[in-house]
């Protein structure tokens, strides 16, 4: 490549390039629509018709580039706010306790005139799932009781109320209205907390595939045109950070799938919390996410510069600095991913530029919006200022608010990012579709032009030798026998990891808090200690518990028997649940960590498979191309595996209530005596005198880990059976069935061209004149067919080299 072309590249934009690729999909599909119409009276234009279709398919999807940004804020730094202000009204539910805990996307939609929030069946079918399990709970303990349980978190109280009463929590797939979206959104939310507090087991997280979308207008500056058709490619994805899991939650599966699907993830930090001594705890909570995507697509949206003073020694380039350098997400020269912005600034300019386009004969005391927007933009003589201030030029005020906000600089580098990860994908999946379509045409309708002047003896002898070759490819597919020896070792070695993964999910909890108990506990402790490891056969040496179970844990009594006692019904509980929920955990990322190994094992045999198949058949398809001089080719293409698990599922643990009596011992008491030797009984004397104290009955609740043990084994002894299940499914049915789909396509295609020359054979028959027009008709397609496909190599060279300056 030259000097002067690689210049040249780098001066190119993903937009010129959308905007060219565009241009080529209209003219491909302007040249299909002719092939058919030209071909429509023998009945073959059908098939060119659809090709047409398929095009402007493609089309839209290049023009309606869904361009997926989450958003996560490892502290509480106004990230519904920022959200809020994009759209330009009150659309997300905010308060001082974390707020997020399911994903949501919000899209942008200028077609819209109120929001709607869609939540899907399995997102439905989860929580209402977790609703009748919470209901459950409350009825076996009483509303009292798990009122207690969650007395550290009051916004919690009206939801356990609502759930109690409520028949049927989800109801509708769609709600309407900002209100009724922000009741739902924090109701689901809540839920999520709720149930991770009384029944951590029914996480709805771990049984949601598809996540609640909100479609939702948007404002649209008028002074910028473009405005609305970036916004319009726009999605958010509204994403739970590290510390707003709770208690017993972490980043789960949906959040994790998601977040890999973002083509840029958003880090939103409190410009007032950037200090030396948060560092380290913004650190640890980003470090889940930067464990799982790298550093590559992080951008930081630094809020609340709006509170920076005119002394401050956080600078902008101080900023930047403590980004990239101290919390370490990026390099030092990563400066154009650290964006600043005043959040609540941009929020009071584009909820009063929103409403007041909505409203424009409206005063300006009538708008709601006017008083939080008069007192940023006045100060505190907003109300006098206000009384002075047309709607024009509080208009103009709005607007160099919105700018002095950084959100317009923040949104335009932004989606500038995102097109250049999003675009050239989509492009490329277009440009390559459509020059296979453009093969086939340009195949099709130069033989068929070239055989209508050939010799009938000639076309039947060519028909002939297709239909024989199509004949081949059938016992090539009858006496194929390496599908099925490759699908048995595949059985065979998948089996094998499975038992590996068996052996490694499997836990004993006791194992693991004899062996950290021992390490820390006194000698007399140690004898007991040692009993147990004595009495006790490991099944795994998973670690399973974090280190404040095992800290609640050696405050109890340790029995041989592996039984524990709890003062409270709570205390038990709780370790029980705490218990289930790690272990659920654990076996899971285990049960992950694996899959990822069947996959790649599978797509290993897969690869093999279609090396063999294609070496099988390529001397029939070159046979064909020789004889018909035409450039052929099929690829085969067979799905990635992919099981789905909806987790493990735990039965809730037995807790047993029992009572005893406890001896009080002895107490000490004064008793009145008389004796004949004290005053010959006249006068009363005391004496010391112990008395055994009544036995006080106690009540204790046990768990007993030998009935624990078993049944977190089997939970995951029946998914592991369901993966296994999955699997066989995929090796049985899909694997072949994707083979057979390898050879119909082999079929169609030599079909298609013994179809051609039938037709050819037909074309002959043709008056002259009609015959001359058709012949000219096909001979003006294929020169415009071959200058589409050259078109589409070039610009998908081009695109090659956009995805190698952004790996």
């Amino acid at each position: 490549m030259s000097v002067n072309y690689s210049e040249q590249l780098k001066k190119v934009s993903v937009r010129d390039v959308q905007n060219d690729v565009i241009g080529l999909l209209e003219k491909i599909e302007s040249l299909m629509g002719r092939a058919s119409n030209a071909l429509k009276s023998d009945g073959t234009g059908k098939k060119y018709a659809e090709f047409e279709r398929q095009i402007v398919n493609k089309k839209h999807d290049v023009e309606e580039l869904e361009l997926v940004m989450s958003i996560v804020a490892p502290m509480k730094a106004g990230k519904s706010t920022i959200i809020n202000a994009v759209v330009g009204f009150d659309l997300l539910p905010s308060r001082a306790a974390a707020m997020t805990t399911l994903p949501t996307e919000i899209v942008f939609n200028k077609e819209l005139t109120e929001p709607i929030l869609i939540v899907p069946e399995d997102c439905s079918d989860a929580f209402n799932t977790t609703v009748e399990a919470i209901k459950g709970k409350i009825r076996d303990e009483g509303i009292a009781t798990t009122q207690d349980r969650i007395a550290t978190h009051p916004h919690l109280q009206e939801l356990l109320q609502e759930v109690e009463t409520t028949d049927g929590f989800l109801n509708s797939d769609e709600v309407k209205g900002t209100d009724e979206i922000k009741r739902v959104l924090t109701a689901l939310n809540d839920i999520v907390r709720l149930a991770s507090i009384l029944e951590p087991t029914k996480d709805p997280l771990a049984r949601i595939r598809d996540l609640p979308r909100i479609e939702t207008p948007f404002w649209r500056s008028q002074k910028q045109d473009d405005q609305a058709d970036l916004l319009g490619s726009l999605v958010i994805v509204d994403t739970p950070g590290p510390n707003e899991a709770g208690e017993n939650l972490k980043l789960s599966a949906v959040v994790e799938e998601q977040l890999k699907n973002s083509s840029i993830i958003l880090i939103v930090l409190d410009f007032t919390q950037l200090n030396n001594k948060a560092a380290d705890d913004i650190k640890r909570q980003v470090k889940p996410i930067i464990d799982l995507l790298g550093k590559e697509n992080l951008y930081v949206l630094v809020n609340k510069v709006d509170q920076r003073t005119e002394n401050d020694p956080m600078t902008s380039e101080k900023v930047e600095q403590f980004v990239l350098a101290d919390l370490e997400l990026g390099n030092r020269k990563d400066t154009d991913r650290v964006f600043e912005v005043a959040a609540r600034w941009a929020f009071c300019a584009t909820n009063f530029l929103s409403e007041a386009q909505d409203n424009p004969d409206a005063e300006l005391t009538q708008l709601s919006t006017t008083r939080p927007l008069a007192e940023q933009v006045f100060g505190i003589d907003w109300e006098e200022d206000l009384e002075d201030s047309s709607l024009a030029e509080l208009e103009k005020k709005a607007q160099r608010l919105w700018k002095k906000s950084g959100f317009q600089s923040f949104l335009d580098r932004s989606i500038n990012a995102l097109m250049e990860r999003a675009a050239p994908l989509a492009m490329k999946s277009a440009l390559n579709y459509c020059r296979g379509l453009l093969n086939e045409l340009k195949d099709d309708v130069s033989l068929r032009s070239s055989a209508i002047s050939q010799d009938g003896k000639k076309l039947r002898n060519e028909v002939q030798a297709l239909e024989a070759d199509l004949k081949r490819l059938e016992l090539c597919r009858i006496k194929l026998k390496e599908v099925e020896r490759v699908r048995l070792n595949l059985q065979e070695n998948l089996g094998g990891i499975l038992e590996v993964v068996r052996e490694s999910a499997l836990v004993n909890l006791k194992d693991f808090f004899a062996k950290e108990e021992y390490e820390k506990a006194d000698s007399l402790k140690k004898l007991d200690i040692e009993a147990r490891n004595f009495l006790l056969k490991p099944i795994s040496s998973l670690p399973l518990f974090p280190d404040f179970i095992s800290k609640m844990f050696r405050s109890l009594e340790f029995k041989p028997s592996g039984i524990f006692e709890f003062s409270t019904e709570e205390q038990a509980e709780k370790f029980a649940n705490q218990s289930i929920l790690y272990a659920k955990q654990k076996s899971e990322a285990i049960l992950s960590s694996y899959k990822d190994r069947i996959e790649q094992e599978i797509d290993k045999a897969r690869r093999g498979l279609i090396d063999f198949l294609d070496q099988e058949t390529k001397p029939i398809i070159n046979q064909a191309k020789a004889r018909l001089n035409q450039n052929f080719n099929v690829d085969l293409s067979l799905p990635a595996p992919s099981f789905d698990s909806d987790g493990i599922n735990f039965a809730n643990p037995r807790i047993k209530n029992n009572s005893r009596m406890v001896d009080q011992g002895y107490e000490t008491i004064k008793v009145k005596k008389r004796s004949f030797w004290n005053w010959l009984w006249f006068v009363e004397f005391e004496v010391d005198e112990k008395r055994k104290k009544p036995d006080r009955k106690e009540n204790y609740y046990i768990i007993s880990l030998e009935e624990l043990i078993p049944e977190i084994n089997q939970s995951i002894e029946n998914s592991i059976d369901a993966l296994r299940s999955g699997i066989n499914k995929y090796l049985d049915k899909d694997f072949q069935e994707r083979v057979d789909s390898f050879f119909d396509n082999l079929d169609t295609y030599l079909g298609s061209y013994r179809d051609s020359l039938r037709q050819a054979q037909s074309d002959q028959q043709l008056l002259k004149e009609e015959k001359d027009r058709l012949v000219n008709e096909l001979n003006t397609i294929v020169p415009e067919a071959n200058e589409c496909i050259k078109k589409c190599s070039s610009h998908l060279d081009l695109i090659e080299h956009l995805l190698a300056q952004h790996k």
